[in-house]
């Protein structure tokens, strides 16, 4: 499999937001190309001025032509947008594998009021219960809802329940599915469930007691929407103390 390829490559079979505020945390990434900005990425807020992105949206982006959009579940009509002054990307990021696909983003200011209410990220105490093979997780973005869709991305927020799958359950071989990666996908009514194309850096969400928690970021995949190949994800767990020590405040309960 041509991992290249498939990097941008992870809703099919997801359903609209309906609610302008039911996810405030989720983010964009675009990128600066001519004279014009470019959706590349999805993201999460995690507190104060800084996001939550796989690494691959930004290795080798000159930081002065990237920006975070968010605050709207319309990617036209988003109202808030800040410079990126900072992209940490994990020092093990390896491109050609996707391994510690995870980068922590800063931008010049913190998120004003009306529109801080970041993600919540799991706690090691959390571990047992974050990437249990069956369990439901929740993808959402502005991915396109099938491969074959000529446009890049959609204009309005989807959302997708999915199930964490085990590797025996996939065609991936063994080695491409490294300890800090989990898969999700699920066939409803014959019809498979994936994230697609511009999903990529987007948040996969659990619902713990009364909150969403940033379980995992969309990373990559073998196409969209095909059987056993489900999408591929990073988990955030395991980078708790990395990005606590980025922020300088508690990442897991976003003091």
């Amino acid at each position: 499999m041509d991992i290249v390829k498939s990097i941008f490559k992870r809703v099919v079979g997801g359903e609209l937001v309906n609610k302008s505020d039911k996810y405030p945390f989720m983010a964009t990434v675009w990128y600066l190309e001519g004279n014009k900005f470019y959706y590349k990425c999805g993201a999460s807020f995690i507190g104060k001025n800084f996001f939550l992105t796989a690494a691959h949206c930004l290795k080798g982006r000159d930081l002065d032509k990237v920006v975070i959009m968010m605050g709207s579940t319309n990617i036209r009509t988003m109202p808030l947008n800040f410079r990126v002054i900072r992209a940490n990307i994990h020092p093990k990021f390896e491109p050609s594998s996707l391994k510690n696909d995870i980068a922590v983003l800063e931008v010049e200011q913190d998120v004003p009021g009306p529109f801080n209410f970041p993600v919540k990220i799991p706690c090691n105490h959390m571990k047992n219960i974050c990437y249990n093979i069956g369990h439901t997780v929740r993808v959402i973005g502005f991915g396109k809802d099938n491969e074959n869709n000529a446009m890049d991305h959609l204009s309005e927020l989807k959302e997708i329940d999915i199930k964490v799958k085990s590797i025996e359950e996939s065609r991936y071989h063994r080695n491409l599915i490294s300890s800090d990666m989990f898969l999700a996908g699920d066939i409803v009514n014959n019809l498979v469930r994936d994230a697609c194309t511009g999903d990529s850096g987007g948040p996969c969400l659990k619902y713990i007691k009364g909150n969403w928690y940033l379980v995992g970021i969309v990373s990559w995949g073998n196409g969209c929407g095909r059987k056993r190949t489900p999408g591929v994800y990073t988990k955030v767990l395991p980078f708790n103390e990395w990005i606590r020590a980025i922020c300088r405040f508690s990442s897991c309960s976003n003091h």
